[in-house]
């Protein structure tokens, strides 16, 4: 049987600790964290997390209902102090 270490050391992984990779992944795709939450896991900006995720090929919702909330905020302080 082909040991999963042998597999991850044989695909080419844009990201160094595969392990830990793969364990965010597991958490953010079960919804356990926030696509920010698991960026700053990985040490990574945000953008930096949405490109590693379509190079991985991941299908993910790039905001949760938690972040959209949040940028609504955002947006709706912005549009305020603009008037």
């Amino acid at each position: 049987m082909v040991e999963l270490k042998e597999v991850l050391e044989k695909e080419r992984l844009p990201y160094p600790d595969r392990e830990r990779l793969f364990i965010v992944l597991g958490l953010l795709l079960n919804g356990r964290i926030s696509s920010g939450k698991a960026a700053e896991l990985l040490d990574l900006r945000i953008d930096e997390f949405w490109n590693l995720l379509r190079k991985l090929g991941v299908k993910y919702d790039l905001l949760d209902e938690e972040e959209i909330e949040e940028e609504i905020d955002v947006y709706r302080k912005v549009f305020e102090s603009g008037s």
